[in-house]
């Protein structure tokens, strides 16, 4: 009996640790970065004609891109929808480095295989609860 309580127990804490790293994975993946001082996008467009502008990172899902300026301070603009390609244009005239970053959509495992996977181990292990303590014993009279 001593046993298998013991068993149980480390059972219910391995399932409470994989939760509880899903849960950290999940935060982390959905998890929005610092917020940078926000520019429009005149001036965006002024500090690349004026090249004052070193790097920059076009978030596509979000339609914006954060940028660096040539004293290190970064700043975020958003651009309208359909913009995007104008401004990788500039920063290849200006032969500027840009990154791209991925949207968390395109990232299958958290957006769709994880919920499921969570859902099935949520319902399965109810059902395997109400199993294990309701298996073969009649209800109790009152």
């Amino acid at each position: 009996m001593q046993g298998v309580r013991r068993r149980r127990n480390v059972l219910y804490a391995i399932l409470l640790a994989a939760l509880l790293a899903v849960i950290v994975a999940a935060y982390q993946g959905f998890q929005t970065a610092t917020a940078f001082p926000q520019k429009p996008l005149s001036e965006l467009l002024t500090a690349l004609d004026q090249q004052q502008v070193a790097s920059g990172t076009f978030d596509s899902a979000n339609e914006r891109v954060d940028w660096t300026d040539n004293h290190g301070q970064m700043y975020r603009t958003i651009y309208p929808t359909g913009y995007e390609a104008v401004l990788v244009d500039k920063f290849h005239e200006d032969q500027l480095p840009f990154d791209a970053k991925p949207s968390a959509a395109s990232n299958i495992w958290l957006t769709v295989v994880l919920p499921n996977v969570i859902l099935i181990l949520l319902i399965g292990g109810f059902l395997w609860y109400v199993l294990r303590r309701y298996s073969g014993k009649p209800p109790p009279t009152t």
